[in-house]
Formats: structure tokens, C-alpha cells, sequence
């Protein structure tokens, strides 16, 4: 195992208290997400971290009793657990996956990892410029620029957010973006934070029935918004 896709799910979220394993549409929020990942490549690993407190158990025992491999480690500092994620399976590069994005795309997980494999780039992003809906993010990061990141910063923002220090220090890492063919998807966000979030994803879920494509979601999105 060189590559592979690393979840990162909490349950004591302020917003929505035991998010990762809240049912959307009839399954849970990290099922949905780990499911969605699970489509890139049958040879492509997947990784859900979470922390190592007892309030993160129910994650790593669902996880578990799905076949999912699972990491443990510090709550806040998540740069470290990232890293220490990364050393414990002799991962080289990882796609950095948030627990709350049911509407991520496999493509697009495929397409960083070709990129940083063609260019060595340490980092490649959709989020540097953010093109793509908030929801939709993925940073395939190599593992020397992570213990990079966890060696120049203790900021404690830095190191719950991973990345923030790269773009704050840009000039420091190569970022390669993946931007998206137009302005299609400005100001959309298919990220589940707080009980609105949730009661549009699962909305979105349920109407978009065979369909999976992005484009779907996002007009699904806007149909909600404009139902209020």
C-alpha cells in the first residue's frame, strides 16, 4: 500500500453532535462518504481516521465490522494524526477525504492521484482556487510535505485544519489544481454541518435517484434552495 484514500470522521461535532454516523437517506453519513470513495478503484485503499477517545469507538467498531481499515490518534491535532496515518501503513501520498462529503467524486480522486504520480507535486488540490462546491474537496498530499507541514507549525489552527499552513506559505510547497470547466458550481456548498445541511443532503439523496453525477447534485441543491 503506496496510495490510499484517508476518511477523516469525529463524532463530537459542535454542529451536528455524532454527524459521521447520523443516518442520510437510509444509511449513514460516513457509509455514504466511504461507499462513494470505494467507487475510485478497487485497488485503491481506504482509510477511515479518527481519534483515539472512547467517543469515537462506535466509528472505529462500524468501520471495523465493514472490512474498512481504521487509524486512531489525536483528536485536535489532525495534521499529526494524518501523518502518523500516512507512516503507520507506508503510505507515500494520500487523498485527504472529509467524513461529511456524501457527494464527493471518485473522478476526481483518480484524476489527483495521476497528477501527483506525473508530477511529484506535493500537493494536488480542487480547493486552490476552490472551483468545485464546498462538499467536494480532495488534497492528495504526499507524505514528505504532511511531516513538512507538522515540522514548521504548532499553530493550533494549523494543525486541526492540515492544510491551512500550505496555502497560508504557498511558496514553500508545489500545489498543482484541479479546477472545474466553468463557473458552474460557485456559491454551492453539498457539505453536511449543521441540521440544514443535513436535511438538504437528504433531500438531494432522495430525489436524485439513479443519477450520480455532480451536475445532478448540484441542480438538486439549488431546487432546494429555492424552495425556501
Amino acid at each position: 500500500m503506496t496510495n490510499a484514500a484517508v476518511v477523516f470522521a469525529r463524532l463530537d461535532s459542535s454542529r451536528l453532535p455524532g454527524k459521521a454516523l447520523r443516518e442520510i437517506a437510509g444509511r449513514t453519513l460516513l457509509d455514504r462518504v466511504v461507499d462513494k470513495v470505494l467507487v475510485t478503484s478497487d485497488e485503491l485503499p481506504v482509510i477511515v481516521a479518527t481519534s483515539d477517545r472512547a467517543i469515537d469507538d462506535p466509528i472505529a467498531e462500524h468501520m471495523t465490522s465493514r472490512g474498512i481499515a481504521v487509524f486512531r490518534g489525536d483528536a485536535p491535532d489532525v495534521a499529526g494524526r494524518a501523518l502518523a496515518c500516512a507512516d503507520a501503513y507506508g503510505l507515500d501520498r494520500f487523498a485527504r477525504i472529509s467524513g461529511d462529503s456524501p457527494f464527493i467524486v471518485p473522478s476526481l480522486i483518480t484524476r489527483a492521484i495521476e497528477r501527483s504520480l506525473v508530477t511529484g507535486a506535493d500537493i494536488v488540490t480542487n480547493v486552490f482556487p476552490r472551483t468545485y462546491p464546498v462538499g467536494v474537496s480532495i488534497e492528495l498530499i504526499t507524505r514528505d510535505a504532511m511531516a513538512r507541514i507538522v515540522a514548521a507549525t504548532d499553530d493550533p489552527q494549523d494543525r486541526e485544519h492540515v492544510t491551512r499552513y500550505v496555502y497560508r506559505t504557498s511558496e514553500g510547497f508545489t500545489i498543482e489544481n484541479l479546477a472545474a470547466p466553468d463557473d458552474r458550481y460557485l456559491g454551492t456548498s453539498l457539505a453536511v454541518d449543521n441540521e440544514t445541511d443535513h436535511a438538504r443532503a437528504s433531500w438531494i439523496l432522495e430525489n436524485l435517484g439513479g443519477r450520480a453525477d455532480l451536475d445532478a447534485a448540484v441542480a438538486l441543491a439549488w431546487e432546494w434552495e429555492n424552495r425556501k
